[in-house]
């Protein structure tokens, strides 16, 4: 789930409930609705951007990829568009929303000559792409289990994290040569691991299955980590996914498991308040300093609960 700065906006979309939809809930009004973006996609992905700007991925099961820009002011207008499919490449709209976006995605594409994940990087200053082929992304991978879930660019090194399903190694991949650079071992959870960068602290927040991990984002070296979730001898039971409050200094956690949603003091970990909100959450944003909303896990129905000490 993503929010506009001020937190008055909050928009989701999971794809076994929204497919090509965008679920809105406007916290000021306390509604909820969905704008659907007509593409056909078989799911979408999200991906937060500046200054009060959005980037969606449309994936289509590999048949081709598109990215759109929009505002949260105006989310179910599209500002630019670029679509690769296979026999061509096109970009619509005004260019200069790609600078408010990432610029960095991992679709599937099954056409000639990808048929992988693969590395897309926008170019906004001349409104281009580039495909890459992942160069280490092979048989060491069991790819009917492992696909590429996530990537975030850092910024000056012309690399990008990825994360990989059912795995707690994060590939530092060289946008440059397309080939690994490094790796950075999570905590051996093996989970789906998501990625989240806190600009303000200095820091790269990742989720491993149940367990939460801070680490330096210069070197990459671990700074903290928490299990988040129980479960019985022999079991393991997953958390949802987080969000990081204003400079790093708290995070929300959803537990779809526990039927809560916790918040954590960023510099120690340590549970501040939770919330419970009485259904499976597995997607979560602040609307105010104690008022959360949240998506349940299977039916994607909106949960609220109000942060207690």
């Amino acid at each position: 789930m993503i929010t506009d700065p001020d937190h008055r906006i909050c928009i989701s979309s999971m794809g076994w409930v929204d497919h090509d939809a965008l679920w809105l809930f406007e916290a000021t009004r306390g509604v909820e609705r969905r704008i659907s973006l007509q593409t056909g996609a078989r799911h979408l992905s999200l991906h937060s951007g500046e200054r009060g700007h959005f980037a969606v991925g449309h994936h289509f099961d590999g048949a081709r990829f598109e990215v759109t820009v929009h505002a949260f002011s105006d989310s179910g207008r599209v500002l630019a568009r670029m679509m690769t499919g296979p026999y061509r490449t096109r970009f619509e709209g005004d260019s200069a929303a790609w600078r408010n976006v990432p610029r960095c995605y991992v679709p599937y594409l099954r056409f000639f000559p990808w048929k992988d994940f693969v590395m897309v990087v926008i170019d906004p200053a001349e409104a281009r792409l580039v495909v890459q082929r992942l160069g280490w992304y092979d048989d060491t991978y069991d790819k009917g289990y492992q696909g590429v879930t996530h990537a975030v660019e850092i910024r000056g090194e012309d690399a990008a994290l990825v994360s990989i399903q059912r795995s707690s190694t994060v590939v530092v991949h060289d946008l440059r040569t397309g080939e690994r650079r490094s790796t950075i071992d999570l905590d051996g959870r093996g989970g789906n691991p998501e990625l989240q960068d806190s600009p303000s602290t200095g820091e790269l927040w990742a989720g491993d299955y149940d367990t939460l991990v801070v680490l330096d984002r210069a070197n990459h070296r671990h700074l903290r980590k928490r299990r988040l979730q129980d479960s019985d001898p022999g079991t393991k039971q997953f958390i949802g996914h987080f969000t990081l409050g204003r400079d790093g200094a708290t995070c929300l956690v959803a537990r779809p498991f526990s039927d809560d949603v916790l918040e954590l003091d960023g510099p120690t970990l340590r549970t501040l308040r939770t919330a419970d909100v009485s259904g499976q959450p597995l997607e979560v944003a602040y609307v105010d300093a104690d008022h959360v909303v949240a998506r349940d896990w299977k039916t994607g129905r909106l949960l609220e609960g109000t942060l207690q000490s």
